[in-house]
């Protein structure tokens, strides 16, 4: 029995220390969320648990993009499904590090056949196994930065959500202000029409015109009902009926230019790494495939009879690469290398499209809202005053009054479109370039 453990000492110990000496990492949910914070400010839960509100948020004193931001990637059911990958990044890591077992074949000694056993050990492991981890560490690093730019994706959809809420909400406040003004002009048509200074016809015009008005408010109440909900669900929270009041900062971050935006996207964009370690995987793939054109048994054979009783001696079993060297898996995994550089490439060049397309949609939108809010707008509402003047003196008929109202209420709702495509705009050089303009 002391033999057959001197004997197999040299073997454990050689698997002990390739065991040790290749040890895989994948990342956990604390290096996905250090990235998110990094890039967003916010980071998700430790464990996955049931919807709440992260430290420092709060919907009773008006909820910030930020916080909207900080609770989705805190209770996401979304995202956290596809952080689960982590657990299957993490298994595979280990799958890969794993050892054969040894065989052990025993011949029983029945009649004059003598009692014979071997055993076998993969011996390939210790040129096989490194690779073979490697490729399970960079695929698990590559699922990390998928989960990342899931992380990302998530969190623009989220500001999206805001900024149509927060359209919803300021779309329905021009409407009350437009309604209001509507009612008092009618007012103004009511009082001239028992003064015999106007016509019912031009009197009923207003009133139709102030119901119209009316109508718009009730539907645009509903539509902030449904943005309200959409953001809620975003978030990951109950979208039960309640009113959230939403708090936006008075300036809209400034971006860089679109050379450094594109530098920047194309360095540290989470899709994009994720890409380049794909590559990485697809080589240490190769490796390991040409790794497997042989295969090495180290075996230890004893038999309980021999001239000096119990003998035994060391041996070796393999598969001879005569027929067969791995030619598919090798020419595959070579394809593998191939099909990933090719997809790096094109993800590189869809990169710099998307973010110069975002830096310039960017500039549209801030020379469109300084036009309707600083020149066009300020003219109409000065051409309203000076049109209600002249109506209450009967100098210009109602037509002319009510043209000057619905001009200055196109104006108003343009430059609040091009306010919300401005927020929209910022939100999409955010999610090209793989972080916040804040940050």
């Amino acid at each position: 029995m002391n033999r057959i453990c001197r004997a197999a000492i040299p073997i454990l110990i050689a698997a002990n220390v390739a065991a040790c000496a290749t040890g895989g990492h994948a990342p956990g949910r604390t290096e996905i969320g250090e990235e998110l914070k990094a890039r967003t400010g916010a980071t998700i839960r430790h464990e996955p648990g049931t919807p709440s509100l992260p430290p420092g948020t709060s919907l009773d004193d008006g909820l910030t993009a930020d916080e909207a931001v900080a609770i989705a990637l805190w209770n996401s059911p979304a995202f956290e499904a596809s952080l689960s990958d982590l657990g299957l990044a993490r298994a595979d890591v280990v799958e890969a590090g794993l050892l054969r077992n040894p065989v052990l074949s025993v011949l029983f000694p029945v009649g004059p056949k003598q009692l014979e056993w071997t055993l076998q050990f993969p011996v390939e492991v210790l040129w096989q196994r490194p690779k073979r981890v490697a490729m399970a560490t960079a695929n698990a690093q590559a699922v990390g930065q998928r989960l990342v730019s899931d992380g990302l994706r998530l969190v623009a959809d989220v500001r999206q959500a805001f900024a149509d809420a927060v359209g919803a909400d300021a779309r329905l406040s021009l409407a009350s202000e437009n309604a209001t003004l509507a009612g008092r002009i009618a007012g103004i048509a009511d009082a001239r029409l028992r003064a015999g200074d106007i016509s019912e016809l031009e009197a009923r015009a207003a009133r139709s015109d102030a119901a119209q008005v009316q109508a718009t408010v009730s539907v645009l109440e509903h539509e902030k009902d449904l943005a309200q909900v959409t953001l809620l669900s975003r978030m990951g929270l109950d979208p039960a009926p309640r009113t959230l009041s939403l708090t936006t900062a008075a300036d809209l971050p400034a971006c860089p230019s679109a050379g450094a935006l594109v530098e920047e996207a194309l360095a540290s964009r989470p899709d994009v790494r994720a890409a380049e370690i794909a590559i990485e995987a697809a080589g240490q793939r190769a490796k390991w495939e040409r790794s497997r054109i042989l295969t090495l048994m180290a075996s230890l054979d004893a038999n309980a009879e021999g001239k000096e009783g119990y003998e035994m001696g060391p041996g070796i079993v393999a598969e001879l690469p005569v027929l067969s060297w791995n030619q598919g898996g090798v020419s595959r995994a070579v394809a593998e290398v191939e099909r990933a550089s090719r997809a790096y490439l094109a993800l590189r060049a869809d990169v710099a499209a998307q973010v110069r397309h975002a830096a310039i949609r960017l500039d549209q939108s801030r020379q469109a809202l300084d036009i309707w809010s600083k020149e066009i707008v300020p003219a109409l509402g000065l051409e309203q005053k000076q049109a209600e003047r002249a109506y209450e003196a009967g100098e210009v008929p109602l037509l002319s009054l009510l043209d000057v109202g619905r001009r200055l209420v196109q104006a108003r709702i343009r430059a609040l479109d091009a306010g919300i495509e401005l927020r929209r705009a910022v939100i999409g050089v955010e999610r090209n370039v793989g972080r916040s303009c804040q940050q």
